[in-house]
């Protein structure tokens, strides 16, 4: 994970020094996949699980609090960039209303991140399992406007815009087979084991305070299925947002 943070680094570098980076568009996606590149870049050198309070090294900087708060700042960023991705092509393929609806995108993942601390901060699974119904609707969204740009352009645009329906379709499709499911499995699990759920204010002391450290690949396998393609395809796809020709 360490060796894949700093290539994602470098590759970020790389484009920002000799990629086809110009005008206000190109200039916006690379500052949002900065942030979102440098995070993920933190959050793979100290891996973690939220509400399981899980991590490989314990230091302050494997802060459940911490982590989850830079999480929420760089989703936000790479949900925008895809605003900005749907934004542009519709742009390109001369599709007004496009443009406009491009930024209920982000909107899904904003307010995802709401359920998600909510289920940091309770311990609350179910909650976890709202937050990904919501980044598979703002897929599912992404796929409709990218379908009707595929309908109605040509050229690079249109494979494009191919490439993002199947990416997306991808998405929704892992978040409705394994995601979402993993989270009401353990929210069942937890009610059936008497689950005690916190108030915000003891879960935000205990997301500061207590972190269980384990190596253990029993106690990390499921969650490495999301956390492996969240910290490589998830940041070449950040990278690779910021090389999308400018309108």
């Amino acid at each position: 994970m360490c060796a894949l943070a700093a290539l994602n680094v470098c590759l970020w570098l790389a484009v920002w020094h000799f990629g086809p980076v110009s005008g206000i568009h190109g200039g916006l996606q690379l500052a949002l996949s900065g942030v979102y590149v440098l995070v993920c870049a933190y959050r793979s050198v100290l891996p973690r699980v939220d509400l399981e309070r899980l991590v490989v090294v314990d230091t302050r900087l494997s802060s459940i609090f911490l982590g989850r708060a830079a999480a929420t700042v760089a989703e936000i960023c790479f949900a925008v960039q895809l605003g900005l991705l749907v934004n542009q092509l519709g742009v390109h393929a001369d599709m007004p209303w496009v443009q406009q609806a491009a930024w209920v995108v982000p909107m899904f993942m904003v307010v995802a991140q709401g359920f998600c601390w909510h289920s940091v901060l309770t311990l609350n699974h179910i909650t976890q399992a709202v937050e990904s119904m919501l980044w598979a609707a703002g897929f599912s969204w992404m796929a409709a406007l990218l379908a009707s740009i595929a309908l109605d352009s040509s050229g690079w645009v249109n494979s494009l815009a191919i490439f993002g329906i199947l990416c997306s379709l991808a998405f929704v499709a892992y978040v409705l087979g394994v995601d979402a499911p993993m989270y009401w499995r353990r929210y069942r699990h937890g009610r059936a084991n008497g689950q005690a759920y916190m108030r915000f204010d003891q879960g935000a002391r205990d997301a500061w305070d207590r972190r269980v450290c384990s190596g253990s690949w029993a106690a990390w396998k499921a969650d490495a299925l999301w956390l492996t393609p969240y910290f490589s395809f998830g940041v070449w796809v950040s990278i690779a947002m910021v090389c999308v020709p400018g309108a």
